[in-house]
């Protein structure tokens, strides 16, 4: 099977956002789809190792930040490359919060869910959720995966190792970004796609893989993969 067949597919890219306790959490998405008008109902697909989605079962409610062409590439780095375990990506980005959900300021639509339903698969959970409410915030052109893989991706991962570098401006609530050390007990961890869930178990250790290996459910490249816990 030719996986480059899926990527023709017109998908979006979106802020994934839910309540934690009180504290927001958040991933980036790209599996987002209206599948009724009356009431509107959309589907969200997680990846099973995905924080948020495990945010979302308990609250039961997300919201959903639509991105445009002129996004920041940061915040794609900012949500995609990093895990809301440990890092509080909304302290990192422009954002406001309504009814107690977070919401990406630049964007172009923002969406708030009820969750009615989940199913489970291997690698994902795809959440069937009501739209209660929504706001078209402004008319520009959204920013789609296939721009993403097209012309977007260099400058996210500059932008994102500029933030692993330098830092940038963080408030005092902000959690530092946990590096794995070198030398810690990796048995029962497993590199994980953080845009499907994949769980790399091949022979050839993770580092050793060459630099255009793809994830072979989503066909993106291994610097979506994070070491996690299995």
């Amino acid at each position: 099977m030719n996986l480059d067949a899926l990527f023709k597919l017109t998908n979006g890219l979106y802020i994934l956002g839910a309540n934690d306790n009180g504290r927001y959490v958040g991933s980036l998405v790209d599996a987002v789809t209206q599948v009724a008008h009356e009431p509107v109902i959309v589907v969200v697909s997680c990846g099973n190792q995905s924080y948020t989605k495990e945010c979302i079962e308990k609250t039961k409610e997300f919201s959903l930040s639509v991105l445009c062409k002129d996004v920041d590439p940061f915040v794609l780095g900012n949500f995609g490359f990093q895990s809301s375990r440990n890092v509080n990506k909304w302290d990192n980005v422009d954002f406001y919060v309504e009814g107690g959900l977070p919401y990406l300021r630049n964007n172009i639509a923002s969406i708030r869910c009820r969750v009615l339903s989940k199913t489970e698969f291997v690698s994902n959970t795809m959440f069937t959720a009501e739209v209660i409410d929504a706001d078209s915030v402004k008319d520009a052109e959204p920013l789609t995966y296939r721009d993403y893989r097209g012309y977007f991706k260099t400058e996210v991962l500059k932008s994102f190792e500029e933030y692993k570098k330098n830092g940038i401006k963080k408030t005092e609530t902000q959690t530092p970004v946990k590096e794995e050390s070198k030398m810690s007990d990796t048995k029962d961890k497993k590199w994980v796609c953080t845009v499907c869930g994949y769980v790399y178990d091949g022979d050839v250790p993770f580092e050793e893989l060459p630099e255009d290996w793809v994830c072979p459910l989503c066909g993106v490249d291994k610097s979506f993969f994070e070491l996690q816990e299995v």
